[in-house]
């Protein structure tokens, strides 16, 4: 699955801790890419923008572009998003905020 959290899932289980993975894919590549002062981070004054992740706990498998297989006890599921200061997805915010 070429999905960031499912990639993130995989680092978890060769054993890096969740707050390595978190940066790995957070303020490391905002800094590399330099776009925006404090982009990844959760400064105040940086982008209201955040993915909230649930830590899932049990048997997973993962297997890479190769077919090749390996076993896992943890990922990473995607649970809700904030763009701008406001959540995203179900219950639906619109048009009870203002963007």
């Amino acid at each position: 699955m070429p999905y960031l959290t499912w990639v993130a899932s995989k680092f978890l289980n060769m054993g890096f801790s969740l707050s390595q993975v978190i940066e790995m894919t957070t303020s490391k590549p905002a800094a590399v890419i330099g776009r925006i002062p404090k982009l990844g981070t959760l400064q105040v004054g940086a982008p209201g923008d955040i993915s909230l992740l649930e830590k899932v706990e049990g048997p997973v498998e993962f297997v890479d572009t190769r077919n090749n297989r390996r076993q896992g006890k943890v990922h990473l599921r995607p649970a809700g998003t904030v763009i701008g200061g406001i959540a995203l997805g179900r219950p639906y915010s619109a048009p009870f905020s203002v963007r």
